[in-house]
């Protein structure tokens, strides 16, 4: 779908009723992730939710990505990633992009 200020057309942080409760966690980084988890989705033919969650559910620790489908499409989409492998360059290249900063947060504080 269409992007509307790096987030999904789709999402709850693309509609205006709702961007005051998500924009707190969109700043310039978080965009940055949301543009790089777009990027490898188009290069799969897939969509950012699937690569999200694929991605997240293979981080070390993560025992289970929780999400929250408003319609049935999305839930469908969700599902599909049992069955789905990041290339390592992907998984690779996201674990870059949402790299905490050294010296976080004691450098904001």
């Amino acid at each position: 779908g269409k992007y509307r200020h790096g987030r999904p057309a789709d999402s709850r942080a693309a509609s205006p009723h709702f961007e005051r409760f998500v924009a707190t966690y969109l700043e310039p980084r978080c965009s940055s992730i949301v543009e790089a988890v777009a990027t490898a989705a188009g290069g799969l033919g897939v969509s950012p939710t699937e690569v999200a969650l694929a991605w997240i559910r293979d981080r070390p620790g993560v025992t289970a990505p929780i999400l929250g489908a408003r319609t049935v499409g999305q839930l469908l989409g969700a599902l599909q990633v049992e069955r789905m492998t990041l290339p390592a360059e992907i998984t690779t290249a996201l674990d870059d992009v949402s790299a905490v900063p050294v010296g976080y947060p004691e450098r904001d504080g």
